[in-house]
């Protein structure tokens, strides 16, 4: 017997209640919203997979059943090109995780433990990452392998800011399961739950994943307070020339000044409270 399977899942387009707009405005699931996220998907989420180092994992990628037949067309072709994606079509996401539990349990003859991670349909990996999660396993039930520091890119038409995060229980955290109790990751509500987990490591010693925001995200939000990269490793994350954007060297250097103006007016600030003139 193995000692894990690793499933990574992602949920395309599954409808839910709570998507209701856009941060921008815009509606979910539109047209355009489809147009925009397979578009997204194949130029940057899809090549990270392929870019994986350690390709022992499973891939699934939950759709809506209702998807569009010229959509559904794009899938195929997907699969076909990346046959680790398995394409999975449900009515409605309450249905997600119960597909992923009767998925583990036709695999607890082959494995004793399960790794999931849970990936949006936008983001990217680095080519380390599902090779970092699995160093990272140990047989414990409800062990948190937690993947803090990444990237946020955000794109506006050609222009591009980069910024470094470092987030607990970001929604890059994997969970380890025995497979005959398994939930799967998204069995907590909020990733950041898995904060009060007893049994928890984390990873931050650099960069594992994008976070991709853009008009059509439904909840992610720039951390405009952290640092502004020039650049990083395109290559790593499985982006090839020529790239889709540029980022500008002298809007990032202002922002770090001032950001680092900041930190030392913060900084001076506490140190005069902690020892206040007599």
């Amino acid at each position: 017997m193995k000692p894990f399977l690793h499933i990574i899942t992602t949920r395309f387009n599954v409808p839910t209640q709570s998507w209701n707009i856009t941060r921008d405005g815009k509606a979910p699931l539109s047209e355009e919203w489809h147009e925009h996220r397979f578009e997204v998907f194949r130029k940057f989420t899809l090549p990270s997979f392929k870019n994986q180092i350690n390709q022992d994992f499973v891939w699934l990628v939950f759709f809506d059943v209702n998807t569009d037949p010229k959509y559904k067309k794009v899938i195929t072709i997907t699969q076909k090109e990346y046959p680790k994606l398995i394409p999975v079509f449900i009515n409605e996401f309450a249905q997600m995780q119960p597909w992923i539990i009767n998925f583990i349990k036709t695999k607890k003859e082959q494995f004793q433990f399960v790794i999931t991670s849970d990936i949006d349909n936008d983001d990217l990996l680095h080519k380390k990452f599902t090779q970092t999660v699995q160093q990272y396993f140990k047989p414990v039930h409800d062990l948190v392998i937690d993947v803090r520091t990444g990237i946020q890119l955000e794109m506006n038409g050609k222009n591009a800011k980069v910024f470094s995060v470092n987030m607990a229980a970001s929604p890059f955290v994997s969970l380890v399961e025995e497979i005959n109790e398994a939930g799967s990751v998204i069995k907590e509500p909020y990733h950041s739950k898995y904060r009060i987990y007893n049994e928890y490591s984390f990873f931050d010693r650099e960069a594992l994943f994008i976070q991709f925001v853009h008009p059509f995200n439904m909840v992610n939000n720039i951390r405009a307070d952290n640092k502004r990269l020039y650049g990083f490793d395109y290559a790593s994350f499985g982006m090839t020339a020529p790239l889709e954007f540029t980022i500008s060297s002298i809007s990032t250097f202002i922002h770090n000044t001032k950001r680092n103006m900041r930190l030392a007016h913060n900084k001076i600030l506490r140190k005069l409270k902690s020892n206040p003139e007599r």
